[in-house]
């Protein structure tokens, strides 16, 4: 019963973070508090680069990282694959956090490796795994903290989406028009809805029907090979590909104009930005 009321208790918070605010206030409040940095990628092969920004970011590549590898299955993880690229990259001090289960994520030993990170990373699989292990869970609290201190997140794939506010995806693409019911992320980037692998998937057109269910959130849809770079009130697009933005304000703005809505996301790449306070491109 414990478990289930840790669950449940996490999404009504994030339920009650969402509605409390204005729309332009909801994206802004906890991003500009937070000093930390987000980067988050859509998965598919990840270009040197990516990683350079993530040891920059922290410090250097002997701060301590955590591995999260919980999106991806145990022969990958016994193996221990998703320390792989790391040490190729250069990275000297990894430590793993990984559970199947809340209490197991909730060991002692867990929550001080996430106290004491520099840098955090989730790796691709299946993001509801992530939740099932962490959501509502102690590292979960020390991971919002680490972020809120000046902590650096890096995700692909299920590791970008898990950002987020909603598990957007999954079951939800076998029928796009029906209405779903999103269960909770961790909320990292609030207010947010996050899809990977759009263009190489084709998926595009699968956050319309999930920002018209929920409008309050700002849909952010990511290519391969592609990160935006959330720092403050603002991202930028960092990859060789696309990443698209879906504004039910814009959305509306455009009825007004038009009568419907004509385009329904916002294309772009590198190296512009988004500010998601006043909801515009800024054009480097």
């Amino acid at each position: 019963m414990r478990k289930i009321w840790v669950t449940v208790f996490a999404f009504v918070q994030i339920v009650q973070s969402v509605n409390a605010q204005s729309p332009n206030e909801k994206l802004a409040t906890t991003i500009a508090i937070a000093k930390g940095k987000l980067i988050i990628v859509g998965g598919g092969s990840m270009p040197d680069t990516m990683y350079q920004l993530f040891a920059k970011s922290i410090g250097g590549k002997d701060q301590s990282v955590v591995v999260i590898p919980t999106a991806t299955n145990d022969s990958a993880i016994n193996a221990g694959a998703h320390l792989t690229r790391f040490k190729k990259e250069g990275f000297t001090n990894l430590t793993t956090v990984h559970a199947r289960n809340k209490v197991g994520a909730d060991a002692p030993e867990f929550i001080k490796a996430i106290q004491n990170a520099k840098g955090i990373y989730f790796s691709g699989g299946d993001q509801s795994r992530i939740a099932d292990a962490f959501l509502g869970t102690q590292v979960h609290s020390a991971m919002l903290e680490l972020f809120k201190r000046g902590g650096v997140f890096m995700g692909t794939s299920a590791g970008a989406t898990i950002m987020g506010t909603l598990l957007v995806g999954g079951d939800a693409r076998k029928d796009l028009t029906k209405p779903f019911v999103f269960p909770a992320a961790l909320n990292l980037f609030p207010n947010t809805a996050i899809d990977q692998h759009v263009l190489a998937r084709n998926r595009q057109f699968d956050l319309i029907p999930v920002i018209e269910q929920y409008p309050h959130l700002l849909g952010i849809a990511i290519d391969e090979s592609t990160a935006i770079v959330v720092e403050g009130s603002q991202f930028s697009v960092l990859g060789k590909s696309y990443a698209m933005v879906y504004d039910a304000q814009d959305w509306e703005k455009q009825k007004k104009q038009w009568g419907r809505v004509l385009k329904p996301f916002l294309i772009m790449a590198q190296p512009q930005r988004y500010d998601f306070v006043s909801r515009k491109i800024i054009r480097n």
